[in-house]
């Protein structure tokens, strides 16, 4: 993981006219509204939940391309065959095989740190499905790259989908996964019973 290569596009903060125009009408049709708050970082790392559809993906891209940002996500390597590689090369999606035993935490992280700009996505569930324990990586990647993780959420009950800011990790990881599971704590996902408790699993 330590060669893997992040290149992001140094206008990502200009929409894309035709996408913001059908990302703006998709909202208005669904009746749904974006709560987006987030200060102009050159480099972030926005974690998104709670993730319990696939219908998540689909909104968190369609508000991208209404505040015209482009991220970068990972994306099972397994997908990224045939024409869905374009796609998702289109899409800012990043392969990783998970399979590989590879400390892909440290080399994400070094990749950000050579890139000028990067808006990261991640969805630290894992999952749709319930899960106990959130992945940390998303954790140690922006403590090691030193950007901030902001909070991107999505709420089906207020039909509202947004990023808020949030902080740069400084290893204090209790009192930080504080501040995260206060901030999700009244978040609802498509199908509630998938929705886990926020914390990483103890070492």
């Amino acid at each position: 993981m330590a060669e893997q290569t992040i290149t992001t596009d140094i206008e990502f903060r200009k929409p894309n006219k035709v996408m913001e125009w059908i990302g703006r009408g998709l909202f208005r049709l669904m009746g749904w509204e974006i709560d987006y708050r987030l200060p102009d970082d050159p480099k972030m790392l926005i974690i998104f939940a709670p993730h319990t559809s696939n219908w998540d993906v689909l909104h968190a891209l369609g508000a991208a391309c209404v505040l015209g940002l482009k991220p970068s996500w990972l994306v099972k390597s397994n997908i990224y065959i045939g024409p869905l590689k374009k796609v998702v090369d289109w899409l800012g999606g990043i392969p990783i095989d998970r399979h590989k035993n590879q400390n892909k935490v440290e080399g994400i992280a070094n990749a950000i740190r050579e890139t000028d700009q990067i808006i990261m996505g991640l969805c630290p569930e894992g999952t749709r499905s319930y899960t106990e324990y959130w992945r940390s990586g998303f954790y140690h990647i922006a403590r090691l790259a030193k950007i901030p993780v902001h909070f991107g959420f999505i709420d089906y009950p207020s039909k509202t989908i947004g990023a808020h800011p949030g902080f740069i990790p400084t290893g204090d990881i209790e009192a930080e996964m504080k501040k995260i599971a206060t901030f999700y704590q009244d978040k609802r996902g498509k199908h509630p019973k998938n929705v886990g408790p926020v914390r990483f699993k103890p070492r």
